[in-house]
């Protein structure tokens, strides 16, 4: 058809619109009674047996819903989830695509193209289109068409106001006919005059289906046109959605475009879309209202290419958060809730600032290195990463390290800040086995935490008076399950004799944490980590079972809850469990659920708490552990002053798993900041590499990274302490109080009432000395509590420490002294001579010596001849 036949046959549709426009009548000038005749008219011309006469209306009524249910007529709406500040979109639920419009948000001319293509009596008719309807009953009484003729009301009635029987599948198409026909007299008759036209086509427009998941014009604009700004659509765009509801399936513009030449997705000019979108257009400049086009403008919409959007990815920017908060949801609403239909506008926890930062890093730690060096380069450069960083993040190329998890909580409340559980949630291009992005580490997956366990145990043994941070406990490679034949070793291998609970905790060493768990026992622990909000994989009987070695963190546990337990700890020993979600409103916006104030639940005392803290703060701080804190430490606003942190990491065998944990002290607004860090590979795969990543190469790092950027502009604060602490003066070497043994002494606080002297001390004075060779000689057998099967390994030590450091036994651990430390706290039990020295640990200055004096005369004496290995956890 040529344009001038176009222009010839939009203005006889004009004038035919008038005409129909008079046979109509205005929709307010109906009344009841002419329905029934109307009716009658109708049912005798379709030859509906059965009913007769006036009689008609009454049957045909029965049972129809009340016209004024469009008042409270809702819509299937995505559920919404946001920010805690409510502006960041995260994520929808939805199986219908939709937005709900209101009226005064409809542009113009999305009303005058829909009226061209569905009604173009709308404005005036009473609902039905009488002439339409005769012809079109007589053309299916003479079996000559199918003919439709549905005004608007007509489709909005058919779609919501109509009784499920009627419109379900088998029905009779006659009977619902006429209901829908008596249903729409009706609503005209309730809405009546322009304001009720606007409720009605705001309806409609909000509810039809436009194809291709797309319910409502204002989710066919995105779909089709990625417009979500109706105002900014063009007559000719409007006029092709217009045309898509009368068959949604088969005009739908997908199935006929092309790529051209620039790359763009184009709906050819003949195709049937675009045919029914110039019969649109005409209809708007014959009928259009508000909408006036003139032959050149009709001729330049005719002739503008459809261009699509194209098929766009579903963004879930809150990634695996928003999957998480679903069921947190489905929860708080009950099981009946329709998420996808429901509408619901969810106000979450997350702070999006600290959720960008989260992925950053970890896009930096896991992604960069295993792409190739100019891309890693691209994204380091985009991100904005420090050079101070890119160092270490380089240095992981090739460590076969391909995934991570980051998990911020304020302990204060348990909002969870920041959520990321895996590398990176829409990076399906980098997918593997080692790497699967959907997949959701920090509150699916478990994954065994190794050394960040240690936190945990030891606060159930403070917490049950079984331990103190001044107890000793020895640092001596030992058999524990000959059945098994089960001897775990340090980290790097060496073994440091009697050791203190601080240090044994501060430097990870899990031989002391063995004999701790030994000491406290595994049920005591499961109950105080289940107070804390751990959920073991397998459930308690899990840890039950894993016996002593689940003082190393064999059990598996979620990241998220490693974290929740770090920030009871934090909390002052109070546990408040994650929370996702602050607030839930309807789409209209009434309040259906709001969060109350948090409340917690105590799980250990203040004081066991206080304890872990202060050691824990100890791998921050350089003047107490100087290898932790080169990666762990922080600085305040501006450098120049030290954060007080706790922290911890965790390395597991093999590297499979790699952790750091820890949290900061409150702010004086109250925000209580804890954050966990997983690396891994998503199999759990052992990394392929010769020289593996560990904590404190990877994940620490990051960790302090994460920190550094969040806490930026925080003020510094410090850990309080709590009441019913008492620091006592003890024996550095084998805690309780000093005595005629002590060669130095150390300050170290305790719940009063265990502090050594006390009626209920927990450490036994002199534990580690026994008199020989006419003074206080060091008898690591003495101090051995556990199982008498333990004593042959020490016995076995003390022989080897005899000939100094670096003195392997037969479960392939070497003697050792602990760092920047010369003796083991004085001479040896046994032989009355001074072994030569033969070098070895950082500080192994060979030969047991003296052990006296104070930390002024060690700092006096030579270096030792070999550095201490750096330790992997």
């Amino acid at each position: 058809m040529t344009h001038t036949t176009r222009i010839v046959t939009i203005r006889r549709e004009a004038r035919h619109r008038r005409e129909r426009a008079r046979l109509a009548g205005r929709g307010g000038g109906w009344r009841l009674p002419l329905v029934g005749a109307i009716v009658v008219s109708i049912v005798g011309t379709i030859g509906l047996t059965g009913i007769i006469g006036a009689s008609a209306l009454g049957v045909m009524s029965a049972g129809l819903p009340d016209p004024s249910e469009l008042d409270g007529l809702g819509f299937a709406q995505a559920t919404i989830v946001y920010d805690r500040a409510a502006k960041v979109e995260l994520g929808r639920f939805e199986k219908q695509r939709r937005r709900v419009l209101g009226f005064d948000q409809i542009p113009k001319q999305i009303l005058d193209a829909t009226t061209a293509a569905e009604d173009r009596t709308f404005w005036d008719n009473a609902g039905i289109d009488i002439p339409a309807l005769v012809s079109a009953a007589a053309e299916n009484a003479s079996g000559t068409g199918e003919r439709g003729a549905s005004t608007i009301t007509q489709q909005l009635v058919r779609a919501r106001l109509l009784p499920d029987d009627v419109v379900s599948a088998g029905a009779d198409r006659y009977v619902r006919k006429v209901k829908e026909i008596i249903q729409s007299l009706r609503i005209n008759e309730r809405y009546p005059g322009e304001t009720g036209k606007q409720q009605v086509v705001s309806a409609y427009l909000n509810e039809i289906f436009y194809g291709h998941g797309a319910y409502g014009v204002a989710a066919a604009a995105e779909i089709y046109f990625g417009v979500s700004d109706l105002s900014k659509l063009t007559i000719a765009q409007a006029a092709l959605l217009a045309g898509l509801p009368k068959a949604p399936t088969s005009l739908d513009p997908y199935r006929f475009a092309e790529p051209d030449k620039k790359g763009r997705l184009v709906v050819p000019a003949g195709s049937p879309p675009v045919v029914r979108r110039d019969w649109v257009l005409g209809g708007i400049a014959a009928t259009g209202r508000w909408t006036r086009l003139e032959e050149a403008e009709l001729r330049a919409a005719m002739d503008e290419p459809v261009v699509l959007a194209g098929e766009r990815p579903v963004r879930i920017p809150g990634g695996h958060f928003t999957w998480q908060v679903r069921r947190q949801l489905q929860a708080i609403l009950g099981p009946d809730a329709d998420l996808e239909r429901g509408g619901y506008r969810v106000t979450t926890t997350l702070d999006w600032r600290a959720q960008r930062l989260a992925e950053k890093w970890l896009t930096a730690t896991a992604i960069v290195p295993n792409v190739s060096r100019r891309s890693a380069e691209r994204i380091l450069d985009r991100s904005k990463i420090p050079s101070g960083d890119r160092a270490w993040i380089r240095a992981l190329r090739g460590k076969d390290l391909h995934n991570g998890a980051l998990v911020a909580l304020d302990y204060r409340t348990g909002d969870v800040l920041a959520y990321v559980g895996s590398a990176g949630y829409a990076r399906d291009n980098l997918a593997s086995r080692r790497f699967e992005p959907k997949y959701d580490a920090a509150g699916d997956g478990a994954r065994q935490p190794g050394s960040a366990w240690k936190p945990i145990l030891y606060a159930a043994a403070f917490d049950a008076k079984q331990l103190s941070p001044g107890s000793l406990l020895l640092d001596v490679t030992t058999e524990f399950d000959r059945r098994q034949d089960w001897a775990p070793r340090d980290a790097d291998q060496r073994e440091r004799g009697p050791v203190l609970v601080r240090r044994a905790l501060q430097y990870s060493l899990n031989i002391p944490a063995v004999r701790a768990l030994q000491r406290v026992g595994n049920e005591r622990v499961a109950k105080t980590a289940e107070k804390m909000g751990i959920r073991f994989a397998g459930g308690r009987e899990a840890f039950l079972q894993s016996g002593l070695a689940g003082a190393l963190g064999t059990v598996e546990v979620r990241p998220l809850d490693l974290t929740s337990a770090y920030g009871t700890i934090a909390n002052g020993g109070v546990h408040l469990p994650p929370r996702m979600i602050l607030e839930v409103k309807t789409a209209d916006g009434r309040v259906v659920w709001k969060a109350d104030e948090p409340v917690g639940t105590k799980a250990i005392s203040p004081t066991a708490a206080y304890l872990v803290t202060d050691i824990l703060a100890g791998n921050t701080d350089p003047a107490q552990n100087d290898i932790w804190a080169e990666k762990l430490q922080l600085r305040g606003p501006g450098g120049t002053k030290r954060r007080p942190a706790a922290a911890k990491t965790g390395t597991t065998n093999d590297a499979r798993d790699l952790g750091t944990y820890g949290f900061l002290p409150p702010t004086k607004d109250g925000v209580g900041l804890v954050v966990g860090v997983w690396l891994g590979n998503s199999d759990h795969s052992y990394p392929r590499a010769a020289r593996p990543a560990t904590s404190l190469t990877a994940a620490a790092p990051m960790w302090r990274a994460f920190m550094r950027d969040y806490t930026r502009k925080w003020p510094v604060t410090s850990f309080k302490r709590p009441k019913g602490l008492i620091q006592a003066r003890i024996d550095a070497w084998s805690g309780g109080r000093p005595g005629a043994w002590t060669r130095e002494t150390t300050k170290e606080w305790f719940i009063r009432g265990t502090q050594p002297g006390s009626r209920k001390a927990i450490d036994k004075d002199g534990l580690l000395y026994r008199i020989g060779c006419g003074g206080w000689r060091v008898d690591p057998l003495k101090a051995e509590l556990g199982p008498a099967a333990w004593r042959a390994d020490v016995a076995d030590w003390l022989r080897r420490a005899h000939r100094g450091v670096g003195v392997v036994g037969r479960h392939d651990s070497a003697t050792a002294y602990f760092w920047g430390e010369r003796s083991w706290g004085g001479p040896l039990i046994g032989s009355c001579y001074r072994p030569r020295e033969n070098g070895g640990d950082r500080g192994d200055g060979g030969g047991q010596g003296d052990g006296g004096g104070d930390k002024k005369d060690k700092k006096k004496q030579p270096p030792p001849p070999e550095p201490t290995p750096a330790p992997t956890d």
